[in-house]
């Protein structure tokens, strides 16, 4: 997805969930964005809800 230069209230609302999920597993966001074959910035856009995130990611974090 492409980045937004104003994310929605949804999206930085999940942004920050799965950024509290992962600092709470005790997962660097490179080791997050390794196990989804992504970037550091890209994880980092997707935590900031500036990328979208897609259903099939969602649910490869929720079952790691």
């Amino acid at each position: 997805m492409p980045p937004r230069s104003h994310p929605t209230a949804r999206q930085a609302r999940l942004g920050t969930e799965l950024r509290r999920l992962r600092e709470a597993s005790g997962l660097k966001a490179r080791d997050v964005a390794a196990f989804l074959n992504s970037t550091s910035t890209q994880m980092s856009q997707m935590e900031a809800g500036i990328a979208g995130v897609s259903a099939q990611r969602i649910r490869r974090l929720a079952a790691h």
